[in-house]
């Protein structure tokens, strides 16, 4: 087996497990969804130092590769980003549920009508830069659309991405996601 296709079938397990997953989560009420989502906010507070000394390093290390100054901005988590970051969490969990809502209800003829109704896509891919905090931004609106999510940073926060990746899965542990 090559490189290549270790990769794509290592891609292809995730994309089958985030699917699986993507399924339990969208039949979770409403209420299990943004208890998920206050956890992965409560636990975010409970890892400040940790998520901010993996971003240290990360961004000592694109300092050290000599990264554009627009990216190392961007990849730079500072303690009021997190904090403003956390309190976007806690407002996601604040939205009305986004879950069978209808759109559109229209009827055609007499006995037919036409309906369209809010539903999980199931499961999303974002690539994304040197964001750290974009992470935690598309794991809880994922959540809270009771969709999966399928992750991939840049390298520059590969640190900072592991860090948030633990925190997040050890809050949603404790609950029913």
């Amino acid at each position: 087996m090559t490189v290549s296709e270790a990769a794509s079938s290592s891609l292809i397990d995730i994309a089958q497990q985030t699917r699986q997953a993507a399924q339990q989560l969208s039949v979770l009420s409403t209420v299990e969804r943004n208890q998920a989502i206050e956890a992965i906010a409560q636990a975010l507070e409970a890892a400040e130092s940790e998520i901010l000394a993996a971003n240290a390093a990360d961004c000592e290390a694109a300092e050290e590769e000599g990264i554009p100054k627009a990216l190392s901005a961007r990849l730079k988590l500072s303690e009021g980003k997190l904090k403003s970051v956390i309190a976007g969490v806690r407002d996601v969990g604040k939205l009305p549920d986004p879950m069978g809502v209808a759109q559109i209800h229209r009827e055609l003829d007499e006995g037919l009508v036409l309906k369209r109704i809010s539903c999980p896509l199931g499961v999303l891919g974002v690539i994304f830069e040197a964001r750290p905090d974009a992470l935690i931004q598309i794991t809880s609106l994922a959540i809270k659309s009771g969709n999966g999510v399928i992750l991939k940073g840049g390298k520059e926060a590969t640190r900072s991405c592991q860090t948030l990746v633990k925190v997040i899965e050890q809050a949603l542990a404790e609950t029913s996601v």
